[in-house]
């Protein structure tokens, strides 16, 4: 899809919150699809996308064959997505990475790939969108906690940080990383209370 104008964009993203609402989720899903592929970088697009993929499947209907052959196709998926970041093809990764999503919207190795390459390029509030999406499929992956924990520090988001470094310490407590975050988040904290004393 070429690029498209931003009357454009909005009129198509109307359309799919529209088809979304109305439980049409084929349309929705091919809506946001098109939209994704003129901006890939189109936070609420990716969103509605993924949340139509995993409302039109339900979760219980995948069985062990669809399981397996998923893994086995995310596989080969991902190395050509890696290859395309390593290009510096942000948007053929994240296609590739989609694909992977429509095969099974609840793959959070998917989600946090995607994840990591809008971090890599400084796209911090599409990084913790999709890690956020990640958590709330998979709420006790302590991998996903720390990197939440890690990217909301570098936004200076502190309070989200110490929420999701404590439930992934709640989770694992010999987790030394975790314990270490918080002790540092701890240190700032008092650091930025003295500098509140002081103006």
């Amino acid at each position: 899809m070429d690029k498209i104008s931003q009357q454009d964009l909005t009129e198509s993203y109307n359309k799919g919150s529209f088809a979304f609402e109305k439980k049409n989720y084929d349309y929705a899903i091919e809506i946001f699809s098109q939209i994704l592929s003129s901006k890939y970088d189109h936070l609420e697009a990716r969103r509605y996308l993924h949340l139509s993929l995993r409302n039109k499947i339900d979760k219980a209907s995948f069985n062990l064959i669809t399981n397996i052959i998923n893994t086995i196709n995310s596989f080969f998926v991902t190395l050509s997505a890696e290859g395309m970041s390593k290009k510096g093809n942000l948007a053929s990764a994240l296609e590739l990475y989609e694909k992977i999503i429509t095969k099974n919207p609840y793959d959070t190795n998917a989600l946090k790939k995607i994840s990591e390459l809008f971090y890599k390029n400084d796209l911090f509030s599409q990084a913790i969108q999709n890690l956020e999406e990640a958590k709330s499929i998979d709420s006790k992956d302590v991998d996903i906690l720390k990197r939440l924990g890690e990217i909301y520090l570098k936004k200076g988001d502190y309070k989200n940080a110490k929420s999701n470094y404590e439930t992934a310490l709640k989770i694992n407590p010999h987790t030394s990383e975790v314990l270490r975050a918080l002790k540092n988040l701890d240190a700032l904290g008092t650091i930025q209370e003295e500098f509140g004393k002081g103006s």
